[in-house]
């Protein structure tokens, strides 16, 4: 139902569907790509960083699969368009709204990153799943009964302070400054679960730190 073909702040790709329909970002190599490109209906992206966005990959599986589409907002279209990439090949969206490709739908959703940011609901294979990773929060977003909730787990509130004062103290750069204000932490997804998930659901843990 789910592939995590990697996930971490290097590279991240997810694909979801019995069959591989529908990838969330591309911010990995051809090669990691290449064995579920020929099943891909439709790739989504989130937001221009290139852990998500691997600009060479991309262009790469349009050349490839001259059929496949690309979805994504607004802001990022000209960096597609930017590839060589088919207009007709581009779905952009507006968050909120339901699109609707036969086999599967999906919904953009709002949120918060240092950036334009897009998470989503998909609805394939009778699975009812939630995709949001790089953001500093779910406020206002629901996500009831779903059967997969695919979610950022970047950093442990508990133990962040403690690496951030343990790291500038040896004069080294603590990157954890800047991700505890545009990434989401362990407490937050489980505090979200807690709110929205039913009896039976996955929980996919995504963007985690190597060091939490």
């Amino acid at each position: 139902m789910y592939n995590v073909i990697a996930t971490g702040s290097k590279e991240n790709a997810v694909i979801y569907g019995s069959n591989g329909y529908i990838a969330v970002d591309c911010g990995v190599s051809f090669a990691k790509i290449k064995p579920f490109l020929k099943d891909l209906r439709l790739v989504l992206f989130s937001h221009l960083h290139s852990d998500h966005f691997n600009s060479a990959t991309i262009k790469r599986m349009a050349f490839e699969r001259p059929s496949l589409r690309f979805g994504c907002g607004q802001f990022m279209l000209d960096s597609l368009l930017s590839l060589n990439i088919n207009t007709n090949n581009i779905d952009v969206y507006d968050y909120g709204k339901l699109y609707d490709y036969g086999i599967f739908k999906i919904s953009p959703v709002k949120l918060y990153h240092d950036i334009e940011i897009f998470g989503y609901r998909l609805f394939i294979d009778g699975k009812k799943i939630f995709h949001a990773t790089d953001t500093a929060h779910l406020k206002g977003i629901t996500a009831k009964d779903y059967s997969i909730y695919a979610l950022e787990a970047n950093y442990d509130e508990e133990t962040v302070w403690q690496h951030i004062e343990e790291k500038e103290r040896r004069g080294e750069f603590a990157h954890q400054r800047g991700a505890i204000n545009s990434h989401l932490s362990i407490q937050q997804a489980h505090s979200f679960l807690l709110n929205n998930a039913g009896a039976n659901y996955e929980f996919v843990q995504l963007h985690q730190s190597k060091q939490f």
